[in-house]
């Protein structure tokens, strides 16, 4: 029986979400439907819903549009081979890339320019790593996904080397995967500002804060979140049974078993309905509810020049 909820503080929707989604209504004000968005806008199923109910298309692949449409770009970043299609097609698009993603892809460009050779560190497919990956040559970057391939791989000069990553990995996954790089070349060299995102990395800290006073931890969040799923990993290695839920109606009573103080956090893409309804489903006569803030988080990013331009 559940008596005491721990609300993590930061959770939920981060500055680059926050921005993606403004972005999508701000277009979908100005131009009406149809408009097509380029893979979810964000990880969360929910709210690629709510915006499919408001009728915006989400693609996977240009040709589904016609041509001379709107089209906005997700949030995680795209290869360059996907702005020159949309040129050609003559679409009207909106790139709602995270600022922070878009900081990655620029030091991918400007060290491969200048001969580094770039691990990367990310997971395989996800969209991410797919846009950072297409804006260098194949032979001046590779992807780089665990500690193994930490250990096995060979680049082909050891001279002009850097670590870039995913900006939603788990950070305790990334430094050991980095010390080890680090142990075995000597020279390479990480960009004076980590790519992890803070969003991430606040939330990750707030989950491992939560886990020193709760005995069952709930992460909100759609499976092909990753950093969802980096915030299921942290609180697992700490020791704590949790589970990932993307709505209220995933959670079963029997996870509850033998728990008296519940933690609840949410991946960067969850909007606060889904929180508030999960903390409702416990929140009941008798059950504490705690803020359990670790960081202090008040970081926005403006909009592009052109969503203000055009709306």
């Amino acid at each position: 029986m559940i008596k005491k909820i721990y609300l993590a503080k930061p959770r939920g929707f981060c500055a680059g979400v926050k921005r993606a989604v403004e972005i999508v209504n701000r277009v979908l004000q100005k131009y009406g439907t149809p408009l097509y968005v380029k893979h979810q806008i964000v990880h969360n199923r929910q709210v690629v819903a709510d915006f499919e109910k408001r009728g915006v298309i989400f693609i996977e692949d240009l040709q589904e549009v016609p041509d001379g449409s709107v089209i906005i770009f997700s949030a995680h970043g795209s290869p360059p081979s996907v702005y020159q299609e949309a040129k050609k097609k003559n679409l009207r698009f909106f790139d709602a890339c995270c600022p922070l993603v878009t900081k990655v892809h620029l030091e991918a460009k400007k060290y491969a320019n200048n001969d580094y050779f770039i691990f990367y560190i990310g997971h395989k497919k996800h969209p991410e790593a797919v846009g950072v990956l297409a804006e260098v040559s194949p032979d001046s970057i590779v992807l780089i996904e665990t500690v193994v391939e930490a250990q096995k791989v060979n680049p082909p000069q050891t001279e002009k080397l850097i670590i870039l990553s995913q900006t939603t990995l788990s950070l305790d996954d990334t430094s050991n995967i980095t010390n080890l790089l680090k142990k075995r070349f000597p020279r390479v060299i990480q960009p004076p500002a980590s790519d992890i995102c803070f969003s991430t990395q606040n939330r990750q800290i707030a989950v491992k804060k939560l886990a020193e006073k709760v005995d069952l931890i709930l992460v909100i969040g759609s499976p092909e979140s990753s950093n969802s799923q980096r915030l299921r990993e942290v609180a697992e290695k700490e020791g704590v049974k949790t589970y990932l839920v993307d709505q209220v109606s995933e959670i079963k009573p029997e996870w509850l078993v033998g728990s008296k103080i519940l933690g609840i956090t949410a991946g960067a893409s969850v909007p606060d309905q889904l929180i508030n309804r999960v903390v409702n489903y416990f929140k009941k006569p008798g059950v504490s509810l705690v803020e359990l803030e670790a960081v202090h988080e008040n970081i926005s990013f403006p909009l592009p020049k052109e969503v203000y331009e055009s709306a």
